[in-house]
């Protein structure tokens, strides 16, 4: 039984991701990133086996209850798209299947960051969500720091759209000393508090295409940020 506001253990713990990594030498990068990157955090093929366990997980949670998935673009796209893939196919052999799909796609788009300083605010641009009113809702969310975006986005939603439940999942939760209390469902690894990109994580939207979740060199920070 999903209860509203229930905080449960879903996915176990998530994987510990020390800062060594791997050195970059050893993988193909776009040539164009090679001199902005410091190391591989997380190999692509780490991350897409994660991801399967994490889908497997979710869908023995929810045993085929109709499921409203929310992903926050653009930097969980990659996410969401392996995310939901997994899902279709976990279902499409279950034999308990009900006959309509559980997995319902919505898009939110959600900015509270500039360059590396949050805005202390969200701004929230989606299409009509009431069709989350009294449903499952799962937000998928690429990376977690301080949680801020999260809170004021599930507060948003519980003020104004109602589900029944919201979950959280993400890939990647950073380990810092401050973090907003929002509950995390189903977490992928648990990183450090590095600069990352890649796998659909930009930096002021570049870097989204680099297949591997990597670390960023400080001096690429600087040379890529937004003027104001």
């Amino acid at each position: 039984m999903i209860e509203n506001g229930s905080r449960i253990v879903t996915n176990g713990k998530p994987i510990w991701i020390d800062d060594k990594g791997y050195p970059k030498e050893a993988f193909l990068l776009p040539f164009h990133y090679e001199k902005d990157i410091s190391l591989v955090l997380i190999p692509k093929g780490i991350i897409l086996d994660r991801i399967e366990k994490m889908a497997y997980n979710i869908s023995n949670f929810y045993r085929n209850k109709h499921v409203h998935l929310v992903c926050i673009l653009k930097g969980s796209r990659a996410y969401f798209n392996h995310l939901l893939n997994t899902l279709n196919k976990i279902y499409l052999y279950n034999y308990n299947a009900n006959e309509t799909t559980p997995y319902l796609e919505h898009y939110v788009r959600v900015k509270s960051y500039e360059n590396e300083t949050s805005l202390g605010k969200i701004t929230i641009v989606s299409d009509d969500l009431s069709a989350l009113k009294g449903q499952n809702v799962l937000i998928v969310e690429d990376l977690i720091d301080t949680g801020l975006t999260l809170k004021k986005l599930c507060e948003w939603l519980e003020e104004n759209v109602k589900p029944r439940h919201i979950g959280i999942t993400c890939l990647l939760e950073k380990r810092l000393a401050t973090v907003h209390d929002v509950k995390r469902d189903f977490v992928g690894f648990s990183v450090p508090n590095v600069f990352i990109v890649g796998f659909g994580i930009d930096y002021n939207d570049w870097f989204r295409d680099l297949e591997h979740i990597c670390v960023l060199k400080p001096e690429a920070t600087k040379r890529l940020c937004v003027k104001s």
